[in-house]
């Protein structure tokens, strides 16, 4: 293990200086109580996720440049195809539906169609938020974590979404070109958004439900105002799930293995300072 130390300066003697005269240590002062602690209480919980968020980013970014090295794993496990094919026969659904549902949702008025896109933003980010605060208030560092990973997966199901438009070019249904092209799902991160949520609730039916209701109230209100195909709603609904989960999935394998994690606060003497650790293994 090689530790690297960057330390932030402090006020060393110089070489010349004769030593200060020994003082007698002043009484500690009593540690801060009731509602005076709350600031530096906040302050280390924060901080805390800090460190959560760049160790869990290095590693992500270390997983997936890794992740072909892991196909072999990934195609000998049977949930893998339950997975594809339950996937698969969503999106041919979908595809199956996009005429039929068009021409019953384009009944929403353009109002109403813009309240279940605002209703259910709201619901989603406030949930997340929520969650977020009540981890924060509790020191619960799973309901933190948890609300953090639907932000970085809600951030990357959309550069994924924003990359496969340009390379699908598909257009809305509003433009009248056909639905037989794929995708313009923008809405990824909604489902990154709500998932979180019920996951930290172990997916009990009542925090589920309306969680999901909410993502279903923006695709409904995006296929009211004719700009998705019911197909993109159910593609982005898959990518934003799939990659919150996969995220879910990597940061609890990443907390099981702490010794990966390379980022950590350094205190010495009169230096503050960031730690940077590095792991060679033999060949």
């Amino acid at each position: 293990m090689l530790e690297l130390l960057l330390l932030g300066a402090a006020a060393p003697h110089a070489a010349g200086d004769e030593p200060a005269p020994a003082e007698a240590p002043a009484p500690a002062p009593p540690p801060p109580s009731g509602i005076t602690a709350i600031p530096g209480i906040v302050g280390s919980r924060l901080a805390a996720d800090f460190r959560w968020s760049v160790n869990n980013l290095e590693a992500d970014g270390e997983d997936i440049l890794k992740s072909p090295c892991h196909a072999g794993e990934l195609f000998q496990n049977p949930a893998f195809y339950w997975t594809t094919l339950a996937s698969g026969a969503l999106l041919g659904a979908g595809f199956a539906l996009d005429e039929p549902a068009r021409t019953t949702f384009s009944k929403i008025s353009d109002k109403d169609a813009s309240h279940l896109q605002s209703w259910g933003n709201a619901a989603l980010w406030s949930s997340t938020g929520a969650l977020y605060l009540y981890g924060l208030s509790v020191d619960d560092a799973r309901a933190r974590e948890y609300a953090l990973t639907g932000l970085f997966a809600s951030g990357v199901s959309g550069l994924l979404t924003s990359a496969i438009k340009d390379v699908f070019g598909r257009e809305r249904p509003v433009q009248n070109n056909g639905h037989w092209q794929w995708f313009k799902g923008g809405h990824s991160f909604v489902s990154g958004a709500t998932t979180p949520v019920s996951e930290y609730a172990d997916n009990r039916w009542y925090v589920a439900l309306p969680a999901y209701t909410a993502a279903a109230a923006v695709g409904l209100g995006r296929m009211g105002k004719d700009a998705h195909w019911i197909s993109d709603v159910f593609g982005s609904a898959l990518l934003g799930v799939g990659t919150t989960e996969l995220f879910l999935h990597m940061h609890a394998l990443h907390a099981a293995n702490a010794s990966r994690y390379r980022v950590f606060p350094v205190v010495v003497e009169h230096s503050l300072g960031l730690g940077v650790s590095v792991t060679f293994r033999d060949p």
